[in-house]
């Protein structure tokens, strides 16, 4: 009950950008913000390599994965478990929205992904926090 209550207070406090329409690949007239998180996570699922995205992702960052819960660094460095987890380089956004703090230091991102092996929709729902030099941090990411 504490984590909804302390869910409900967060998204109280932010400002909301509507961006539910369909995200296509295309340039969109985005805030900055938007456009580096949706690079950061389309990165990962699309099998970029570990090297090149661990700079984004929080020591303390862990993943629901389903019904596993890990550690997402530790996921991404597993083959086995990497390989259950990411979508490929043709996965598409369907949906994205974001919600980022009026201080501009944490943001929840939300995608509906179609992977290019499947018909069935993905969601995924990651928390992000500014890091050192204003750099965005994965600090959790859900993805069902």
């Amino acid at each position: 009950m504490k984590k909804k209550a302390l869910i409900l207070i967060f998204l109280a406090s932010t400002t909301v950008f509507p961006f539910s329409q369909k995200h296509e690949g295309k340039s969109l007239k985005s805030p900055k913000s938007y456009i580096q998180l949706i690079r950061i996570t389309m990165s990962i699922l699309e099998r970029e390599k570990y090297s090149k995205v661990k700079g984004n992702i929080s020591p303390e960052a862990y993943l629901i994965n389903n019904n596993s819960y890990d550690n997402i660094n530790e996921v991404l460095n597993n083959p086995e478990k990497r390989e259950k987890f990411i979508e490929g380089k043709n996965a598409r956004v369907e949906y994205s929205n974001i919600l980022i703090s009026e201080d501009k230091k944490d943001a929840y991102l939300v995608l509906e992904t179609v992977p290019i092996y499947s018909t069935k929709t993905k969601w995924h729902t990651i928390y992000f926090e500014k890091g050192k030099n204003d750099k965005w941090l994965i600090m959790s990411w859900h993805k069902s």
